[in-house]
């Protein structure tokens, strides 16, 4: 089991689909798969609170949701855990705050029913099911904290913070300094993919003892082809949050990114801060030019990883995910643009 949580301020192709890939993804039974995700909208709830009788609010709340709250009240919002001294005013100046209030309104409106959502989730999930019999699907919650997170994750736990997907023309956003790059992928639907990317970074997390660009690519690379066997409708941009000019840029310009990595020697570079550059959100990729997205590199990952898993047909996603030894995979698949 997993004992970290993961607050993830998410801002966080290509390639048109091999037939493996497309065997890969329709034959998975989902008619036969029991599993059903409805967003848990605690964000209802906590709002719901009368502040005049707080305490009893908060008992109600915490005995819906149990951990979820104090997961959320104490790392989230920061506020402590119902045990502590005056947790019930400061939850009661949280739930009154008026930007709060307005952006929970906003949130209101916009995901007045969480429908669509929770058939695309259900459908995810039931592709993970598939993938992984073993593994637990998570409960997951809806919440407002004020623009603190993208999305939570947890033992057992998945939840998706409404707020900071209220639309690219928010704006609560810019007046929060959020800068443009990132309001784009803040709308609704961006959050699919969010939290399946998400997802896959808990269960399955960099498990390499070298920590060079190459082993960062492969692994980003691994988790976005694990997105996509999940939301195989999506499209690779909105997956990888690119506009569609910055998608065509990548596939223009695949070979050339991949010559300058290789004639810089950065492939087994294990800086921080040079690995950063390339597999990090950002305007666009410092050393290619300003048209270029951002985390290009991770672009280039998938792209070895999608070709790794069409030579090698007898690797399952589950194996994929398993790998640690990613050296192994950019060997096997071969690559060369």
């Amino acid at each position: 089991m997993k004992s970290k949580v993961y607050l993830l301020p998410i801002a966080l192709a290509l390639l048109f689909l091999t037939s493996c890939d497309y065997f890969r993804r329709e034959k998975v039974p989902l008619d036969e798969i029991d599993v059903n995700v409805e967003i848990l909208r605690f964000d209802k709830d906590l709002f719901s609170i009368n502040t005049d009788s707080v305490e009893v609010g908060i008992e109600r709340v915490h005995n819906k949701y149990g951990k979820f709250f104090t997961l959320f009240t104490d790392g989230i919002i920061g506020i402590g855990t119902p045990d502590d001294d005056k947790f019930g005013d400061y939850l009661t100046s949280f739930i009154e705050d008026k930007m709060v209030t307005e952006t929970y309104q906003m949130v209101q409106s916009i995901f007045e029913n969480t429908q669509d959502l929770n058939r695309e989730l259900t459908n995810a999930f039931k592709r993970y099911k598939y993938y992984f019999p073993n593994r637990q699907v998570p409960a997951v919650y809806g919440f407002v904290s004020g623009f603190n997170n993208s999305v939570i994750i947890a033992d057992s736990v998945l939840a998706v913070g409404f707020d900071r997907y209220l639309g690219r023309d928010c704006e609560y956003y810019t007046l929060l300094g959020i800068h443009k790059y990132l309001q784009y992928n803040m709308h609704p639907k961006k959050i699919p993919s969010d939290l399946i990317r998400s997802w896959g970074f808990g269960e399955f997390q960099f498990n390499d003892s070298i920590d060079n660009l190459l082993n960062n690519m492969i692994y980003e690379g691994a988790l976005m082809y694990f997105t996509k066997q999940l939301l195989p409708k999506q499209s690779d941009s909105l997956i990888f949050g690119y506009t569609p000019k910055q998608m065509k840029w990548c596939q223009r310009n695949e070979q050339e990114m991949w010559t300058y990595l290789v004639e810089h020697k950065l492939l087994f570079n294990t800086d921080d801060f040079t690995v950063n550059q390339y597999v990090s959100d950002a305007p666009f990729t410092p050393n290619f030019t300003k048209e270029s997205p951002g985390k290009t590199a991770v672009w280039l990952g998938y792209r070895i990883v999608s070709k790794f898993m069409e030579s090698n047909p007898d690797y399952t996603l589950e194996l994929l995910m398993e790998e640690t030894d990613y050296q192994k995979i950019m060997n096997r698949a071969r690559y060369n643009p």
